[in-house]
C-alpha cells in the first residue's frame, strides 16, 4: 500500500524532474550558457579569481583591468560589487575555469534548494502530495527560480540556507543553525528582518538564544578574516556601493519613491517599521507563525533586492502552510497551491511588465502580497503554542 508520505515524495520528485526538463529544454539553460561571461555569477567568481592572481578586488584600477582581462561581468561600480567574504568563498570555484565553475554553482544551488524544500515540506506538510507537487514545480519553473538560474544568482542557495536554519532551530541544533545562517552574509540586506525575528525568538527559546551567540561569533570571525585579507575593503565598499545599490531595486522603498517622490521612501520605511512592530506585538516569539511572518517580511521589506531573490519566499510559505495544517489540512493545501500559483503565474506577469518598463521596481507586489497573506491567514494562530 502506498502511503500519503510516499505519494507526496513521488509528486515532489516528479515536479522537480519537470522543472529540470523545463530549464534544459525551454531555453533558460541555453541563455545561461550564452551569458556565462556576463551574468551575475561571473561577477561573484571574479572576486575569488582576482585574489588568486594577487589582485585587490577593492583597488579600482587593478580590479577593473582584471575584469576586462578575465572576460567577466564588468561591474557597475568602481570596485568589487560584493562583500570580501564572498570573494573568499569564491576562491575554491576560482581554481577552475569560469565555465566549469558556473556548472558547479548551478548544480550545487539547484540540488541544495531542492533538498531543503523537500525537508521543509516533509517537516511541515507531511503527506500533502498536492502541496509537494505544486511548490516543487514552482521552485524551478517559477520566474524567481528561472531568473536566478540564468543569472547564476544566490536565491536558490540562500533558500537552502534559510530552510536549513529554520529546521535546525526547530530541532534544537543552534550551532548547526548558526553554520547554515552564515549564508545570510552573502546578501545580508535580505536577512535584516529575518535576523531580527530570530533574535526576537531568543526572548522565549533557549535554542534561539544560543543561535544568537553562535551566529554573532561566526559572523564576526568571518568579517575579521576577510578584513585581514583585504584591509582596504570597508572604505572602498562604503564609498561606492551603497549609493549605487539602495537608490533603485525591486523593493517597497523604490516603488513608493517612484509613485510619491522622495516622501514615498519615508512612507515605505514607516510602513516596514510598522509591520515589524505589528509582527513583534502580535506573534509569539520563537513560534512557527512568528518565523513565517518575520521571514516573509524580510523579503517584503528588504532595502535592496531583485526578483531572483524572491525564491526566499518558499521558506515562509511552507512554514505558514504547516501552521495552517494544524487546524485544517484543506486550508493549508489551498494556501500552498495559491502561493505556488503566484510564483508560477503572477511572478512572470510582473517580470513581463518589468521588461516592458525596463524596471523591476513594481515586482515588489509579489513579496508584499505574500507577507500580507501570511499575516492574515495566521492572525488567529499568532499566540498559539508551537
Amino acid at each position: 500500500m502506498v502511503t500519503d508520505e510516499r505519494r507526496a515524495d513521488i509528486a515532489y520528485a516528479a515536479a522537480i524532474a519537470v522543472g529540470i526538463l523545463f530549464i534544459v529544454l525551454s531555453g533558460p539553460l541555453d541563455r545561461r550558457l550564452e551569458m556565462v561571461h556576463e551574468n551575475d555569477f561571473s561577477g561573484f567568481w571574479s572576486g575569488g579569481s582576482a585574489l588568486l592572481r594577487d589582485v585587490d578586488p577593492y583597488d579600482s584600477a587593478s580590479y577593473l583591468a582584471f575584469t576586462q582581462q578575465a572576460q567577466v561581468k564588468i561591474p557597475d561600480a568602481d570596485v568589487y560589487d560584493y562583500f570580501p567574504w564572498v570573494a573568499l568563498a569564491m576562491v575554491p570555484l576560482a581554481l577552475v575555469p569560469l565555465e566549469a565553475a558556473g556548472w558547479v554553482w548551478m548544480v550545487l544551488s539547484m540540488a541544495a534548494a531542492a533538498l531543503a524544500l523537500r525537508a521543509l515540506l516533509r517537516h511541515y506538510l507531511p503527506g500533502d502530495a498536492r502541496a509537494h507537487g505544486a511548490l516543487g514545480l514552482a521552485l524551478f519553473v517559477g520566474q524567481p527560480g528561472v531568473q536566478g538560474i540564468v543569472l547564476g544568482q544566490w536565491g536558490l542557495l540562500l533558500t537552502a540556507g534559510a530552510g536549513a536554519t529554520v529546521l535546525a532551530l526547530r530541532a534544537g541544533r543552534a550551532s548547526r543553525a548558526a553554520a547554515s545562517s552564515l549564508l545570510f552574509l552573502a546578501k545580508p540586506q535580505l536577512f535584516v528582518l529575518t535576523s531580527l525575528g530570530l533574535a526576537y525568538g531568543a526572548l522565549r527559546d533557549r535554542a534561539f538564544r544560543r543561535w544568537v551567540v553562535y551566529a554573532v561569533v561566526l559572523a564576526v570571525l568571518v568579517a575579521a578574516v576577510a578584513t585581514l585579507v583585504m584591509p582596504s575593503w570597508l572604505a572602498a565598499w562604503t564609498g561606492d556601493i551603497p549609493g549605487r545599490r539602495f537608490g533603485r531595486s525591486a523593493v517597497l522603498t523604490s516603488a513608493l519613491g517612484q509613485l510619491l517622490g522622495p516622501a514615498g521612501r519615508v512612507v515605505a520605511l514607516a510602513l516596514i517599521g510598522a509591520a515589524a512592530a505589528a509582527v513583534a506585538v502580535r506573534f509569539r516569539p520563537a513560534t512557527d507563525a512568528s518565523l513565517a511572518a518575520w521571514l516573509a517580511l524580510s523579503s517584503a521589506g528588504a532595502l535592496y533586492s531583485w526578483s531572483a531573490d524572491y525564491e526566499l519566499l518558499f521558506v515562509p510559505v511552507v512554514i505558514a502552510a504547516g501552521v495552517l495544517a494544524r487546524r485544517s489540512r484543506a486550508t493549508a493545501t489551498r494556501f500552498a497551491l495559491a502561493a505556488a500559483l503566484a510564483l508560477l503565474v503572477l511572478a512572470p506577469v510582473l517580470y513581463a511588465i518589468a521588461v516592458l518598463r525596463r524596471d523591476e521596481t513594481f515586482s515588489v507586489v509579489l513579496p508584499v502580497g505574500i507577507f500580507l497573506a501570511i499575516v492574515v491567514v495566521l492572525w488567529r494562530d499568532a499566540r498559539g503554542p508551537d
